[in-house]
């Protein structure tokens, strides 16, 4: 056998110890607030076979060591975004968006919020970008039917390689089959070179800043406070007191009676939180 053969045999053959799952589940969750029961072993033993290919170990133990030492600090973020899932579609949970433009909007705009300053609205693990994308056609709507408002949409998310997407806003034709017909006609472009990839329209991509954000952070580097903010299917991976603390902290980042959104799986029912419910997984801060 190759030294290159032995090499990758070596990899194909490590298996992730109970003790160094255990110390890897520590550490995510200290880091990011992530929470990988023993179930996961199996997820996490997969998904860091690439980087110990990448960082060149032949062991689990190695890498967990490296990861977990001063010298692995720049390792953390990739070895994170390894363990996140990221699943989102086009108009995901559309019942939110038909909230936001049937009921939200109308009171926003009616208290001068995108006249007599722009409508600010986060997308909280905005994952590959499709949500802020959603946001940016809802709100381009609007103005087409009503008098024109200002926004901004802030997107963030821990995983750098699907901010990396987002920002290209690049997706495959398959994945706008949500968008409805006209206002894919409107907002998304067409590739010369390859029939089977679009690009979000400018004016769209223009009105949202994408930056990286993790919710364990004590304090969130926002540019604003926040009338709206997004946040679904993301509360899934922390336990109860870490989430919390994170929508405790969302509420710091909303303006007087700012909206929070979050899964249709997902519930605050038990948390001490200032929120009060205005429909389906819909929340409206308190003062």
């Amino acid at each position: 056998m190759t030294y290159y053969g032995s090499f990758m045999k070596k990899h194909f053959d490590t298996k992730l110890s109970e003790s160094d799952f255990t110390k890897i589940a520590n550490f995510v969750y200290e880091q990011a607030g992530i929470k990988l029961p023993p179930v996961k072993r199996p997820m996490v033993e997969g998904r860091l076979r690439k980087r110990l290919k990448v960082c060149h170990f032949y062991c689990f133990k190695q890498y967990t060591q490296f990861v977990l030492s001063k010298k692995g600090q720049e390792e953390v973020v990739y070895m994170i975004d390894s363990l996140t899932t990221n699943k989102t579609d086009f108009f995901r949970e559309i019942v939110h968006f038909d909230y936001l433009t049937h009921h939200l909007l109308p009171k926003l705009t009616a208290q001068g919020i995108g006249k007599n300053r722009p409508l600010r609205v986060w997308s909280a693990g905005c994952s590959s970008g499709q949500e802020p994308y959603t946001m940016a056609m809802v709100l381009e709507e609007w103005n087409r039917n009503n008098p024109t408002i200002d926004y901004s949409i802030f997107a963030s998310d821990i995983s750098t390689s699907v901010l990396k997407k987002a920002k290209q806003a690049l997706y495959n034709m398959s994945d706008i089959t949500p968008v409805p017909l006209m206002m894919r006609e409107r907002y998304i472009l067409k590739s010369d070179r390859d029939s089977s990839v679009i690009k979000m329209a400018r004016n769209l991509r223009k009105r949202i800043t994408f930056n990286r954000l993790n919710f364990k952070d004590q304090r969130y580097a926002l540019p604003h406070s926040m009338d709206i903010i997004f946040c679904r299917n993301v509360m899934i991976y922390f336990d109860g007191p870490t989430q919390e603390a994170i929508i405790n902290r969302f509420c710091d980042n909303l303006t007087a009676h700012g909206h929070l959104f979050i899964g249709h799986s997902e519930t605050i029912n038990g948390l001490n939180v200032p929120l009060s419910m205005v429909g389906s997984t819909i929340y409206q801060k308190d003062k």
